[in-house]
């Protein structure tokens, strides 16, 4: 099992994690509002990506992103599972 110490890249993902639970579960917002963000959420992890990204990191973005097109499928099924099928491809 672990240690128990969470490094910035476990906060990192259990902060994107949290935060996309947060917004498909914002109600005030409208279905596109949601998923407008939660699709601003995902870009900006790639953003955060430059071109000396370990494997390792790009592929923790490729989870969160399958993570965020689950939230967006719960919202959007039709545009969720078009951005799953496409992160597959």
């Amino acid at each position: 099992m672990g240690s128990g110490i969470l490094t910035n890249k476990n906060l990192m993902k259990e902060t994107i994690k949290e935060t996309s639970e947060r917004i498909a579960t914002d109600f005030a917002l409208s279905i596109k509002e949601r998923t407008d963000q939660l699709l601003k959420l995902d870009c900006n992890m790639y953003t955060e990506l430059g071109s000396e990204s370990l494997k390792s990191e790009r592929l923790e973005a490729k989870k969160n992103s399958k993570f965020i097109y689950k939230q967006i499928k719960g919202i959007d099924e039709v545009s969720g599972n078009l951005l799953l099928k496409s992160l597959d491809a």
